[in-house]
């Protein structure tokens, strides 16, 4: 199995938010714990990043990018391949911001299984499997 995470499960984890950090731990847990493959891009880095740089707190920024080392969640660079298939699923999906379709074109072509996400509107792209984190 190969799941994508995208930035909101991340970012629950790190802010320790009451309704979602024991599900997206849980998951990632179970994951790492029975071999599947974790993957996620450098659009989470960059999204990841954004709030704590603001606040002055690179730390977390470090903490993050440990964790992802530490668990072998392989972050996915951007190239052509992933841009044809980001605008062939905005032609597609008219909702689908340009970063969303980043993402999820970064899942398909690398493969993935699921994609976890908190993002509801996400669920109607079918290219890959949603798993929206607050049904885990």
């Amino acid at each position: 199995m190969k799941t994508f995470i995208d930035t909101s499960p991340f970012i629950y984890l790190v802010e320790n938010n009451p309704e979602f950090v024991e599900k997206v731990r849980n998951f990632i847990l179970d994951a790492v714990n029975s071999e599947h493959e974790l993957v996620t891009s450098v659009i989470t880095v960059m999204e990841f990043g954004v709030m704590p740089e603001r606040k002055g707190q690179q730390e977390l920024i470090l903490q993050f990018e440990n964790f992802l080392q530490l668990l072998g969640i392989s972050v996915e660079e951007i190239d052509q391949q992933v841009a044809r298939t980001a605008y062939k699923l905005r032609a597609k999906y008219d909702f689908l911001k340009g970063m969303d379709a980043l993402q999820m074109s970064v899942a398909i072509e690398k493969n993935c299984d699921q994609f976890l996400t908190n993002d509801k509107k996400l669920s109607r792209v079918s290219e890959v499997q949603i798993v929206l984190v607050e049904d885990l």
